[in-house]
């Protein structure tokens, strides 16, 4: 602690720091899920999704994704639409 400096103007920095690192997680939070819902529209949109009977939305969280184990295609392989959102993620 400097001279300068009192200890509540210390404690206004630290919250201030808590608070602009709550905001950029929030930030980054919300650009994930701008760029998965990009990806989930993009592979839902190509002609192999018709096949897809998977309950994916693009609201669908990364968890949800996961969750889903093969997909629609009952444990014979894995749903290739599935498959192709998790790849673009990089899950």
């Amino acid at each position: 602690m400097s001279v300068n400096t009192t200890p509540q103007a210390e404690e206004r920095a630290a919250r201030e720091r808590l608070r602009a690192i709550q905001q950029a997680r929030a930030a980054k939070a919300k650009a994930d899920a701008r760029r998965r819902a990009a990806v989930i529209r993009e592979e839902l949109a190509r002609p192999r999704a018709k096949d897809c009977h998977c309950p994916i939305t693009a609201d669908s969280r990364l968890e949800e994704l996961i969750a889903l184990g093969a997909g629609c295609t009952a444990g014979r392989w894995v749903c290739p639409t599935l498959d192709a959102i998790r790849r673009r993620l990089g899950r």
